[in-house]
């Protein structure tokens, strides 16, 4: 058994996400008169991140962390907005992001590899509905059988319940799975704590930088072909 995390491993977050608050920006242009696109983007994803660190933290919700990445994103950039424009706008970022398609470079190729070797499912900490569909948007679905998100649990990465939670789900052993994600802090180190193997996909500049003993580590998803 195989688990992939989905963001940043398969599906290309960052191309996607660009797409999305580009599509945004363009639908409220009056909303952001004397903002750059480049200005809107960069905020947004500097606080979008932080929100996500305190997500996995335990210190927001998951309906909070929607919603607060917008409201902080204009208040920063001193937009003023009324009161319903920021559901409005995370509902629409949330439907635009999903329908973007761009993998990650050898993530359809290594797929079509492994179907037929282990069965493959998804462990992620993004929203059920919203992984559903980008995985249907991107040509991805079918490959897998099982798809557990910190949604399903109650408890994201890395947060070992959701990883024994798989573990579950699976109906395998510990010792017949692998996980494979982009986040040694969230993904690898918390899988091999309870028990999985893992390989951990240093697909960001900062991560090739980083040197982890015992952990084993690809930065093309090609290569898991001489490993799997």
């Amino acid at each position: 058994m195989i688990y992939f995390d989905l963001d940043h491993t398969l599906w290309d977050f960052e191309s996607n996400s660009q797409e999305a608050l580009k599509w945004i920006y363009q639908k409220y242009g009056v909303v952001f008169r004397g903002t750059s696109l480049d200005k809107f983007v960069e905020s947004y994803k500097k606080i979008n991140k932080q929100l996500w660190e305190m997500y996995r933290k335990k210190e927001l919700g998951q309906q909070e962390l929607k919603l607060l990445r917008f409201e902080i994103t204009l208040n920063a950039l001193k937009i003023k907005h009324r009161e319903d424009l920021i559901e409005e706008m995370n509902s629409t970022y949330l439907e635009i992001l999903s329908k973007q398609k761009l993998l990650v470079d050898g993530a359809l190729e290594t797929l079509e590899y492994l179907k037929d070797k282990y069965e493959l499912g998804i462990l992620t900490n993004g929203f059920r509905k919203t992984q559903i569909d980008k995985m249907k948007s991107s040509g991805i679905s079918d490959y897998f059988s099982i798809l557990v998100s910190s949604e399903d649990v109650g408890f994201p990465k890395p947060d070992e319940k959701i990883f024994n939670y798989a573990i579950l789900m699976s109906k395998k052993s510990k010792d017949e799975i692998v996980y494979i994600g982009d986040d040694l802090e969230n993904d690898i180190l918390p899988a091999i704590k309870c028990g999985i193997d893992a390989i951990w996909f240093k697909n960001h500049e900062e991560s090739l930088q980083i040197q982890e003993k015992d952990v084993l580590s690809i930065s093309k998803l090609i290569e898991l072909k001489n490993i799997l």
